[in-house]
């Protein structure tokens, strides 16, 4: 059978049972959309993490009456180092500055913490590329200098954002499975419906001498138009609200990560559509080889 001519009874088998179709497009756009915001989530926290990976650093707090000379050394010691990109000294009243800057505004009582409550700073920015295993050992070394009181390598964190990185991708993974479910079954009980509701015209093209593949093409694009439209909605829909709200995710991801918030690249909005557009077409199969005797 033809393509041209599956696609020509689909769409009048469609028309003639709108609302059914509709209803089953409308339950699967909520599950893609489901997914794609899921996605977006996972796309973003992932470029989070690839932007605080290679601005890595290493702060190292001096104690309190450190002299110059030791500073110093410390400090060329630090730059000789192929694996530390820059090292910048941090004053107590720098350190200071910098906490009322970021603080908020009408913060009096913050104003009045004198400068010898912040500690003097090395804040080390490690070349892209150095592992936490590296940057650790660095930090060890660091802290035997007489100097120093105290280092923050940040690897705990990175460890906790690593874990919450994975269990991001695992959802996505987990949630990816259910809206295929989703789709499998939304799709089997609209093709069931419609089979039932077309039982004499297939018995009739049976008796014509139709065979399998032209009574079943017609449902299998069926099957099709549904997972696309819905992914494709789904994805619409998802693009207007980022649009509408991305100037404030902009504004706090670039203050809290120094990043902007990006879309789901083309590639990945394609493979939305076409996992939708096939997991209709699977759908539609399997409910034909269960209920569709032919």
């Amino acid at each position: 059978m033809k393509l041209s001519t599956a696609i020509a009874r689909a769409a009048r088998s469609m028309r003639e049972e709108a609302r059914l179709h509709l209803v089953a497009i409308s339950s699967l756009t909520i599950a893609f959309l489901g997914l794609g915001l899921t996605l977006l989530v996972s796309v973003n926290l992932d470029r989070i993490a690839d932007a605080w990976a290679d601005s890595a650093r290493i702060s190292v707090f001096l104690r309190d009456g450190a002299s110059r000379t030791d500073v110093e050394q410390l400090r060329m010691a630090l730059e000789g180092l192929p694996e530390v990109a820059s090292v910048e000294h941090v004053s107590a009243s720098a350190a200071r500055e910098a906490f009322l800057a970021a603080g908020p505004s009408e913060g009096d009582a913050l104003a009045s913490i004198p400068a010898d409550a912040f500690p003097a700073s090395l804040e080390i920015a490690l070349a892209p590329g150095v592992t936490s295993e590296r940057s650790a050992a660095i930090g060890a070394r660091v802290a035997e200098f007489a100097a120093v009181d105290e280092v923050e390598t940040y690897q705990s964190w990175f460890a906790e954002l690593d874990l919450v990185l994975g269990a991001g991708r695992g959802f996505v993974l987990v949630l990816g499975l259910l809206v295929l479910l989703a789709v499998f079954f939304v799709v089997g009980n609209t093709i069931r419906l419609a089979v039932a509701g077309r039982r004499q015209e297939i018995e009739v093209m049976k008796l014509c001498g139709a065979d399998d593949g032209f009574v079943r093409g017609p449902f299998l694009v069926e099957g099709a138009v549904q997972g696309f439209a819905a992914a494709f909605l789904a994805v619409l829909l998802l693009t207007a609200g980022f649009v509408a709200i991305r100037a404030e995710l902009d504004g706090t991801l670039g203050a809290l990560a120094g990043i902007r918030t990006a879309f789901l690249s083309p590639p990945l909005s394609l493979a939305l559509l076409a996992a939708g557009t096939l997991a209709g077409v699977a759908g539609s199969a399997l409910s034909l080889r269960r209920y569709l005797v032919v």
